[in-house]
């Protein structure tokens, strides 16, 4: 999560709220985090920090980055699209290919730890 904008604070009424809520902002404008970690680093209870950030992400100040897996469905649904419109792929492979899980990166010849793992073993 990061933070878009800063919230309008003129609008709320409760002053602690509005400290709550601008540590909340502070943390997410100085260091963009996962969600579920914020209550921690402001320490707060994990209930009261949800409700800020489910209101601070309907007022769209803050806005969530897009996971690596949503990433990947979205390449896939796009390809999958493009595939059946060309009538190349039946629609049931493309289901498969949706479910298939993200291929594992090759790493380079020449990486630090190989070069290390070989001193090692020298």
């Amino acid at each position: 999560m990061y933070l878009k904008q800063w919230p309008d604070f003129s609008k709320e009424y409760d002053l602690v709220r509005v400290g709550d809520i601008a540590r909340i902002c502070a943390l997410l404008a100085r260091k963009p985090t996962v969600g579920f970690l914020v209550h921690r680093s402001v320490d707060m209870p994990s209930h009261k920090v949800e409700k800020v950030l489910r209101q601070l992400q309907e007022s769209g100040c803050v806005d969530v980055f897009q996971t690596g897996r949503d990433a990947l469905k979205v390449q896939i649904q796009t390809m999958g699209e493009i595939l059946s419109d060309a009538g190349d792929v039946a629609p049931d492979v493309v289901a498969t290919q949706e479910e298939a899980a993200p291929p594992a990166m090759p790493t380079p010849a020449g990486s630090f730890l190989k070069r290390l793992w070989k001193k090692l073993l020298s």
